[in-house]
């Protein structure tokens, strides 16, 4: 009988707890894009965007034959979420052309398990491909379609 007094004040304790751990992951925005390397569309480059704002969380595209990207932060193509981000603009490698990562955390396992770097395909300067030199920047929503024209020279 004790146990029942005492069990029935925890519920509501109990419910809050419960509810607390089934909330759904934040609101991404579809983002998309093109990138361009002189003039040209940059094909198999992978495209991130590097959280700026505390909780943020980093997103992912690859670019496809045209140079076109759809970010993807929890799940594939799902955009990114609202904020300022950093972006870095990397050549894929000439090894991993089916290679294409859904999320960041997936990227990361598939590099981690290469066994010796591989060259990349074009030579991206560190001003777009360094996440400490990147001048790319941007804020997401977007508003209109994301172009990134960057320069060999």
């Amino acid at each position: 009988m004790f146990r029942a007094h005492f069990a029935w004040p925890m519920a509501p304790l109990v419910g809050l707890i419960a509810l607390a751990g089934c909330g759904r992951e934040a609101k991404t925005n579809p983002v998309h894009g093109m990138v361009t390397l002189d003039g040209r569309p940059l094909a198999k480059a992978t495209v991130q965007f590097l959280a700026q704002d505390p909780g943020g969380r980093d997103a992912l595209g690859t670019t496809d034959a045209n140079g076109r990207f759809r970010l993807s932060t929890f799940t594939a193509r799902d955009g990114a979420l609202a904020g300022k981000y950093k972006v870095i603009v990397r050549s894929v490698p000439e090894a991993d052309p089916g290679v294409v990562a859904t999320n960041v955390q997936e990227a990361m396992r598939v590099a981690s398990k290469r066994q010796k770097p591989i060259a990349p395909l074009v030579t991206i300067a560190p001003r777009y491909s360094h996440p400490g030199k990147t001048i790319l920047e941007q804020e997401v929503p977007p508003g209109r379609e994301v172009v990134f024209a960057l320069e060999s020279k």
